[in-house]
């Protein structure tokens, strides 16, 4: 019970206010607001003096607790209930005794006394018991129970004193007087606020087509006609807002200039005030935290910016790390940046505000629970993104082959890999198909050891080895792209029943444009071929061997060999069933 005077939240700051000597102020200071404004203050500072000399010992904090109020005024605030009598049933009690006793005038307000009582100190009129002040009223004010309940008879007899003066015909008089002059002022506010709207329209419409659209790049959002449309109707909306919280504001003060109408007024002013100082203080009481988390984000600024700057002297060589290759850097810096950001945000979030509330917690769990159920595959494919990136398989600009696509890496993202075909197809690969697919990097080695093509025909036996393998070479060495050293090389793959295979081997630095390069090698060996008169085929025996020429090559064959012809026999039984014999005995 009892309010602490603000500076350290005030010991009855209302009742001062309302039932004190701030309830003597004639109803013309409503309509001098900075004066009022001043006269508040001063009026403030002189009840904390008081107060202190009285040698109160002010609380810092100021619990809500429940107002007793005299005609609209408050004149103390209950915290505390006496046994099953909540404090809001005190205060709403105390309320109306006080109210009762403005329309007594046989009651003498100077004959409010305090008496001791079982359940505390009772402020009493007569035999009628006002209020009961208890030791935990008292505690909750942090004074003495009996110099509380002094204090509180002084508040309540000037508030009921001030009550009963305002009910009378002078004070209503010039309440209404001054009621009158607010109506006109409301009016001509509103008539102003009115016109101008009204003119601000009207130098709007002669620009709508003059005005500007809003664009990004050449894509126009907003035509300028549109946004000369969405403007007056700002401006409309904008002049009812105006009106409705003029119009507030006057019921408000015109219900405050009269008794029996001030609650009402002050509930009106309530509705507004009370929303925009809980703001007040939730930002005030906010201001530390943020503190906390400007410091904190600065620091991290700066923590980013000499990572940044140590990332590029990584990238143009001035620092070096054995076994740190340059395609890292990049990775390694938007990672560290990204967990330096998480560990950011887990600093943060103790500052945040309404960070306990069940709102804020439940909005997290759910958006937590999302992405556990919707992302599995694209964290899979971050996870695979960042292995991919440090095994070096790959870089952008390599030729590949990844499972069954064969193309140019494009891009390296950190969920999936782009590749371009010979064909100028796009072809998307999640990284997590890539890693467990096989790949095959063409440009891996080419510019160090060179990158081998290799391709193979199959050649009878009857053309020498050593004829084909000068073919090939040869005609590997035509090739353009082709590097002469290391020198092109033939393998013989297998020996089949009737031919042999042949691979040729050649270096080039260029895999980009290996599809061109075996285009023309084969184009290469079938000139060579032809121009060493050897056919390029894979024969086919279906031989007798008594009468046909063997496949041996002519060089390891005897000087005098040659083939045998067919030996024929005469089979009189199979001539004779046959019909028909010829002059020599022979079919």
């Amino acid at each position: 019970m009892g309010r602490i005077m603000s500076g350290r939240t005030s010991l009855f700051a209302a009742s001062a206010n309302s039932g004190g000597t701030a309830l003597q102020a004639a109803p013309s200071s409503r309509l001098k607001p900075f004066a009022t404004a001043l006269l508040y203050v001063g009026l403030l500072f002189a009840s904390s003096a008081a107060l202190a000399a009285q040698q109160f010992p002010l609380s810092s904090t100021q619990a809500s607790g429940y107002p007793v109020t005299v005609e609209g005024h408050e004149v103390l605030r209950i915290y505390e209930a006496i046994g099953t009598l909540s404090a809001q049933d005190r205060a709403q009690g105390a309320s109306d005794r006080f109210s009762k006793l403005i329309y007594a005038p046989d009651a003498d307000m100077a004959k409010i006394t305090t008496a001791s009582s079982p359940y505390g100190t009772e402020i009493v009129l007569g035999d009628q018991i006002l209020l009961v002040v208890t030791d935990a009223d008292a505690q909750h004010a942090h004074v003495a129970r009996d110099l509380l309940a002094r204090y509180l008879v002084g508040q309540i007899r000037d508030a009921i004193n001030l009550a009963r003066q305002q009910h009378g015909k002078k004070f209503l008089i010039m309440a209404a007087v001054y009621a009158v002059i607010t109506l006109a002022i409301y009016l001509l506010l509103v008539w102003l606020l009115v016109i101008g709207s009204r003119r601000l329209l009207k130098a709007l419409q002669p620009d709508a087509t003059h005005l500007k659209g809003i664009k990004i790049q050449q894509s126009e959002i907003v035509a300028g006609k549109r946004l000369a449309g969405l403007l007056a109707t700002c401006v409309q909306l904008l002049r009812v807002v105006l009106i409705f919280i003029l119009t507030w504001i006057f019921l408000a003060t015109e219900f405050n200039y009269f008794p029996w109408t001030r609650e009402h007024g002050k509930r009106l002013l309530g509705y507004i005030i009370t929303p925009v100082e809980f703001v007040g203080h939730s930002f005030l009481n906010y201001l530390p935290n943020l503190f906390y988390i400007a410091v904190i984000v600065a620091v991290v600024y700066y923590i980013l910016k000499f990572i940044r700057i140590l990332a590029g002297e990584f990238e143009r060589g001035n620092i070096r790390i054995p076994g740190f290759y340059p395609e890292w850097i990049q990775p390694t810096y938007k990672i560290v940046r990204f967990l330096l950001f998480c560990f950011t945000a887990v600093v943060i979030y103790p500052y945040l505000p309404g960070e306990n509330s069940p709102a804020f917690k439940g909005v997290g769990l759910f958006i937590g629970v999302l992405f556990s159920l919707g992302s599995t595959s694209a964290v899979a494919n971050v996870v695979a993104g960042v292995i991919l990136t440090y095994t070096r398989g790959f870089r952008v600009g390599d030729w590949v082959k990844i499972g069954d696509n064969t193309g140019e890496v494009t891009a390296q993202s950190t969920l999936a890999t782009h590749m371009r075909t010979i064909k100028n197809e796009e072809v998307i690969i999640p990284n997590s198909v890539v890693l467990s697919s096989h790949v095959i990097n063409y440009s891996m080695l080419a510019q160090s050891d060179g990158l081998i093509l290799h391709t193979s025909v199959t050649i009878g036996y009857d053309v020498p080895w050593r004829k084909v393998h000068g073919l090939l070479i040869e005609a590997a060495l035509k090739t353009s792209r082709i590097l002469a050293q290391p020198a092109p090389f033939v393998l013989q793959n297998s020996l089949e029943n009737s031919y042999v295979e042949y691979e040729i081997n050649a270096y080039t630095r260029q895999p980009l444009e290996m599809v061109y390069i075996y285009a023309d090698l084969l184009a290469n060996i079938q000139d060579c071929f032809y121009a060493g008169g050897v056919e390029i085929m894979s024969p086919v025996y279906s031989a007798l061997r008594d009468g046909n020429r063997t496949a041996i090559p002519a060089e390891f064959l005897p000087a005098d060999y040659r083939p045998q012809g067919f030996r024929i026999a005469k089979d009189d039984a199979a001539a004779a069933a046959a019909g028909g014999k010829d002059s020599d005995g022979l079919y």
